[in-house]
């Protein structure tokens, strides 16, 4: 599809509607309620599609030069995926006293049951041209007495419902632990009322201590691919506490499992 370019006219049309956008965020707090609810739909629709816009520029500009997007794929991969958190920017880029269920962008979501929300996420741009990913996340954690900690994140809708009982997914990933701790992730597939969730410890992968890595053999699931819905990744924190988890990267693969 053929995007024009502005030309001088559309140009000044485009500074003049950011303006008015500027002056009426400007004016809100003193601005009546019927206008507020009046303006809201449409900035809703404007600040979503100018999100939606900005990450996939993120995804097409910022991904590194090698490999394409970096992704390490395994031999007949046919779908490899890097989550949002280290493909494209957030914004905001850091939230501290993070509550349970904070959604921190389209698909991601942060979970934990600690009434002490000491917690601190941000996300940082890697400045080394050999990083494979763009951006990395990191978890900052002081008092934690709740029972879990984890980010969701759901798999894009090409990726879930391509899922079949032939497939094994590959999960990797790139983290800094300032305390030594167990970190878990879940694949959770939903399938009308029912959830299969299969859980496996991030391990590290060819004796480098920072490389983790998991797999999930779908072909003892129950999957049928015409009642599957939905599917998400779990990262699961063990013990929180007084720890700062820095992942620098994380990335799905899929690949066929061999016959038996």
């Amino acid at each position: 599809m053929a995007i024009r370019l502005p030309g001088l006219v559309e140009s000044l049309r485009r500074r003049r509607a950011v303006a008015a956008w500027r002056q009426a965020a400007a004016a809100a707090p003193g601005m009546d309620p019927a206008d507020l609810a009046a303006l809201a739909p449409a900035a809703r629709e404007l600040s979503e599609a100018a999100r939606r816009l900005s990450a996939e520029a993120d995804r097409a500009l910022l991904r590194p030069r090698i490999a394409q997007d970096g992704i390490a794929r395994p031999p007949q991969c046919d779908w490899a995926w890097r989550p949002l958190p280290w493909a494209a920017a957030l914004r905001p880029p850091v939230i501290a006293g993070v509550t349970g269920g904070t959604a921190l962008a389209e698909g991601v979501t942060l979970f934990h049951d600690c009434p002490l929300a000491e917690i601190t996420l941000r996300q940082s741009r890697r400045r080394d041209p050999d990083a494979p990913a763009p951006f990395a996340l990191s978890l900052d954690a002081l008092g934690f007495d709740g029972s879990f900690l984890s980010l969701a994140l759901d798999l894009p809708r090409m990726g879930a419902r391509g899922l079949r009982r032939s497939h094994i997914v590959a999960v990797k990933a790139r983290v800094r632990r300032e305390r030594p701790a167990e970190m878990f992730v879940r694949l959770n597939i939903r399938q009308g009322p029912n959830i299969e969730q299969l859980v496996s410890e991030l391990m590290p992968a060819n004796g480098a201590e920072a490389a983790l890595g998991a797999e999930f053999d779908l072909g003892f699931q129950e999957i049928n691919p015409d009642k599957l819905e939905h599917a998400w990744l779990d990262l699961i924190f063990e013990r929180p506490a007084m720890n700062r988890v820095v992942v620098e990267d994380l990335t799905l693969a899929r690949r066929p499992r061999a016959d038996i």
